[in-house]
């Protein structure tokens, strides 16, 4: 398969339209039909069908989407880091993050190196830690922030100083928001939303004890951006990191932090091969940011 027959599929299907596809490629409705016949041919499968709504794709069609995707976006970026002027550093950092406040730390390190290096720019991607890793692995990101931090026996890593505290975020008119803090007896009968990973993932499973295999957990999620409309409407109160949902005294929203208190430690892991000279610019700042935080 060439690169350029898959950027060809990739216009396709996210134009949902042959001839809309072939004006953004700018190439002929013929051209680009053949291309993507000889694709079929090559795979011995079909990957779109055409109707009055235009393309649809096929279950292996959607498959070859998802790989064509990390394929053209990595063909791109070492396009563009191999491109570099000898001299000059310059280009993107592809930095992939789960949702923490100590996102505040890399900020810190991007304003550095921008001050420093104006031709650096950076491309965030947020996600759960599950979904990003494949993605560092793979040479799609430079590196992550990775919630929960882990060993890695192939990876480098930098452990932030900071830790998260987790909490329960419910209705500001909540029993329970008057609390200076919340133990796991406090939700027995109560409509939980957790983390992806549920009750029984660390560290909630320690924290809530027997009350893991009972709780009556409504409702999960990837990432908390979304759960304060549930939370709001009075749908349960999750489990979340504190600082990333609004509860100050404007927000119909309250923290309550958890006791025994929890604390997650968070980290950058990164690929022991070679970064890019961008992403070696940013890890250099990223450990003066870190070695001044801890003093």
């Amino acid at each position: 398969m060439e690169i350029r027959t898959l950027r060809y599929f990739l216009a396709v299907a996210q134009e949902g339209s042959l001839s809309h596809a072939a004006k953004r490629l700018h190439v002929t409705q013929p051209t680009l039909s053949r291309q993507l016949a000889a694709l079929e041919d090559e795979l011995g499968r079909q990957l779109y069908t055409r109707g009055h709504a235009g393309v649809s794709l096929t279950e292996h069609g959607a498959m070859l989407a998802r790989y064509a995707e990390s394929i053209v976006e990595l063909a791109d970026k070492a396009q563009a880091d191999i491109s570099l002027p000898a001299k000059t550093v310059s280009g993107s950092v592809h930095i992939a993050a789960g949702e923490t406040r100590l996102v505040g730390t890399l900020v810190e390190a991007m304003r550095r190196v921008r001050d420093a290096y104006p031709l650096i720019d950076f491309q965030l991607y947020s996600g759960t830690t599950s979904d990003l890793m494949d993605g560092l692995v793979r040479g799609r990101f430079d590196l992550m922030l990775e919630c929960e931090m882990q060993a890695h026996v192939n990876l480098n890593a930098l452990v932030l100083p900071e830790r998260d505290r987790w909490g329960m975020v419910m209705r500001r008119d909540d029993p329970l928001a008057c609390r200076a803090s919340v133990g796991p007896a406090d939700l027995e009968g109560r409509a939980l939303i957790t983390p992806r990973q549920g009750a029984n993932a660390e560290p909630l499973r320690s924290w809530l004890g027997s009350l893991a295999e009972t709780a009556e957990i409504i409702a999960a999620y990837d990432l908390p951006s979304n759960v304060q409309w549930l939370v709001e409407r009075g749908f349960g109160i999750a489990f979340t990191y504190e600082g990333l949902m609004s509860s100050d005294g404007s927000s119909k929203l309250a923290f309550v932090p958890l006791e025994p208190r929890i604390e997650s430690r968070q980290g950058i892991i990164w690929r022991k091969s070679l970064p890019t000279k961008q992403a070696q610019v940013f890890l250099d700042v990223l450990h003066e940011v870190v070695e001044e935080a801890a003093k």
